[in-house]
């Protein structure tokens, strides 16, 4: 017990020795740094001062530089007054800032200019590559592409180089909607070349031609099951459009299919319209006599020719007329059921007319005969009756 309390009492007393010493360095390394610290604010507030100056003097080279180096006139801002109040350091910093800033005028007057004459040259090579376009589309595209006086040699250089470029683009166009018109009508997807998407003009072009060359191959597919579907149509055959076409060309075959029935049904009403021409009464044709529709149509036609009898009449009676030559009305000259009824009839007037004739000659003949024998025979009496009366007389001795 003893042991542990001599054991404290000594850590104790080290500890107290300890903090004492702490104490007194601190103070002494206070009183230094104190005294540092006044040495280094003494110095930060000189070089402050010196920067500012520095910064000062650059900044107003640089701007009397910058100035110049844009003219490119060199020390034409700079003179003795310049440097009269200026330290050999201070004119040294204002000097650097002249060097830099003349350097850097000089960069941006050529940057300035270089910006220009590549504004110049693009719109020259713009202007030239109008120019190109519109001479193409209107032929009247130059040999050697125009030049203009008035302007530089870069404009019109570049100008030759857009014009140039712009037959070239056009010329490329025309062989893109070729090839792809080509590849439309092949019936292929859109597949256009990198040769052609590049450039606007020619991937419009390529488009156009694919289009083009679609529409075809869809109006050449239209026309050809129009007419297919019109055969079916006309055959009167169950309607059945072909399977894998597209809507387009389905319709064109529907479209085909309803007028070839339509058709149909106008040739058979023909048919039985002009079949009244030849016959008197209505018969049915034994052609049709499986389809009542089509015998339907027949008879409506045969039924509706209301000019047949009244042709006939005509007819007979023009050629019955003496002296007058068949004229059968226009509306039926190209009708051959009509011409040939009309022929005949015409044929039978004449025969009528003949017979009739022949018959009042013979008539005339006999009832002439008969005059002249009656005359004769009336003669002959006379000179018999004359005769014997001259005799009675030279009996009676008359003299």
């Amino acid at each position: 017990m003893r042991r542990k309390l001599i054991i404290a009492s000594a850590v104790s007393f080290l500890l107290i020795m300890n903090q004492n010493l702490l104490t007194k360095k601190e103070v002494y390394a206070s009183s230094n740094e104190e005294a540092n610290l006044n040495n280094t604010t003494t110095s930060l507030q000189e070089e402050t001062e010196v920067k500012e100056i520095f910064n000062r003097l650059y900044d107003e080279g640089y701007s009397l530089g910058e100035k110049d180096g844009y003219e490119e006139k060199k020390n034409k801002s700079l003179s003795s007054s310049t440097f009269t109040d200026k330290t050999s350091k201070e004119s040294q910093w204002l000097m650097l800032g002249y060097t830099i800033g003349y350097e850097n005028g000089v960069k941006r007057k050529q940057e300035k200019i270089k910006l220009q004459q590549e504004q110049e040259s693009s719109a020259g090579e713009q202007e030239g590559y109008q120019q190109g376009l519109d001479d193409y589309k209107h032929a009247t595209v130059a040999y050697n592409p125009p030049q203009t006086p008035a302007k530089s040699k870069d404009w019109n250089k570049r100008f030759s180089l857009g014009y140039t470029k712009a037959i070239e683009i056009m010329d490329l166009s025309v062989k893109a909607k070729k090839d792809a018109h080509i590849q439309g009508l092949e019936g292929e997807a859109l597949n256009m070349p990198d040769l052609y998407s590049a450039n606007e003009i020619t991937r419009k072009a390529y488009e156009e031609g694919f289009q083009s060359g679609q529409q075809e191959q869809i109006e050449k597919l239209k026309k050809e099951y129009k007419q297919e579907g019109y055969k079916h149509g006309y055959a009167l055959n169950a309607l059945s459009v072909p399977s894998g076409l597209s809507s387009e060309v389905a319709t064109a075959f529907e479209l085909g299919y309803s007028k070839g029935e339509k058709q149909r049904h106008q040739d058979v009403r023909q048919e039985g319209f002009n079949a009244a021409f030849t016959y008197t009464t209505y018969h049915s044709p034994s052609a049709y006599q499986t389809n009542t529709r089509l015998l339907e149509t027949y008879k409506e036609g045969f039924q509706s020719n209301k000019v047949a009898n009244q042709l006939r009449k005509e007819a007979y009676e023009e050629g019955w007329k003496l002296g007058d030559t068949m004229t059968i009305p226009a509306k039926y000259r190209h009708t051959k059921p009509a011409v040939a009824m009309y022929t005949h009839y015409y044929e039978l007037g004449q025969k009528k007319q003949r017979q009739t004739a022949f018959e009042i000659f013979v008539g005339l003949l006999v009832l002439i005969s008969g005059v002249g024998a009656y005359t004769v025979f009336g003669r002959k009496r006379n000179k018999k009756e004359a005769f014997d009366l001259e005799e009675r007389a030279e009996g009676l001795g008359v003299k």
